[in-house]
């Protein structure tokens, strides 16, 4: 079963993709948006919330379930 956004990601996935996504900021990745400030996880954030994070979440219940963004590729 595949879901497109707009889903819900819990809390769990939020920290680890924002956290993955700070870490690569740190390491030098580019910024995928315009702003001033140089803190990776402010960074990481602002990114989370306007959703251009290019990601897949894999989760497993009975079945597995992926949630997939379409929109940004």
């Amino acid at each position: 079963m595949k879901k497109v956004f707009p889903f819900e990601y819990t809390r769990f996935e939020k920290a680890r993709i924002i956290g993955a996504r700070a870490l690569q900021i740190a390491m030098g990745a580019p910024v995928l948006i315009e702003t001033n400030s140089k803190n990776p996880l402010d960074i990481a954030k602002d990114e989370f919330e306007r959703g251009v994070i290019p990601i897949t979440v894999r989760r497993r219940r009975d079945a597995f379930v992926w949630l997939q963004r379409h929109d940004l590729f």
